[in-house]
């Protein structure tokens, strides 16, 4: 199956936003249009995107405070396109961040240009298997929602208790690195870990089963002998 790259487009005039979505889709982006921040940002903090197209008037907000909100939830690639021509702004839109700065009105042609070439090039440089931001962390199959505190592997909701969430989550926040037996019991019982509980090793093998890491030794979550816990990335692609 051939895959769509995503835009989340931020727009609030409903006539040009239509022509724009309709041509974007008619060259196989899938589209989801908002016309104000407020929503677009919730939409922005469950799904990811390829890339994200937003205006900078957009009635009562700020297109440059909406970037910023945007930016907690996502490191894809943003351009913005609005009628505003002054210098300023062109500077200020680049110094924030953005990866292009166009002003309305906008050859189809050229925004269809410049949107393949910035997906191009900024996939190029970012492997696909390994996304983090804010509050989204994904790695390959296993994607993490820290807000919703939601986790999904291969697109399935994992039944997670609050306990297997947290401890999943100080693993995949030091992804390759070696954490502790002591610092996992710290932090999950609230004091230091006595050299007798298991409690830990039981919530690991848990979370193992419900991760699909059941191999012999496990490659998800490895065990270092007498130390503690490796949260493999190269595991998940």
């Amino acid at each position: 199956m051939t895959k769509h790259n995503k835009i989340l487009y931020i727009e609030d005039d409903l006539k040009l936003a239509q022509l724009v979505v309709n041509y974007l889709m008619s060259n196989g982006y899938e589209v989801d249009h908002f016309d104000n921040g407020c929503h677009a940002c919730y939409q922005a903090s469950m799904k990811k995107f390829d890339l994200i197209l937003l205006d900078i008037g957009l009635g009562n907000e700020d297109g440059f405070d909406v970037f910023k909100e945007l930016k907690r939830y996502q490191d894809s690639p943003i351009i913005f396109m609005t009628a505003r021509q002054s210098q300023v702004d062109h500077i200020t839109g680049l110094e924030l961040g953005a990866d292009d700065y166009l002003t309305k009105p906008v050859s189809p042609s050229i925004l269809l240009a410049k949107i393949n070439n910035t997906i191009r090039r900024t996939q190029q440089v970012k492997p696909q298997s390994t996304v983090h931001n804010a509050h989204n962390i994904r790695f390959g199959s296993l994607s993490i929602n820290t807000i919703q505190r939601e986790a999904y592997l291969h697109s399935q909701p994992l039944e997670l208790t609050s306990a297997e969430f947290e401890l999943l989550i100080q693993l995949v926040k030091a992804p390759g690195q070696l954490i502790s037996r002591d610092q996992l019991f710290d932090s999950a019982i609230g004091r230091k870990y006595d050299g007798q509980s298991r409690t830990i090793d039981g919530r690991i093998s848990r979370l193992r089963k419900k991760l699909g890491d059941e191999s012999v030794p496990p490659q998800k979550i490895v065990t270092v002998w007498g130390k503690g816990y490796i949260f493999s990335p190269q595991a998940w692609s």
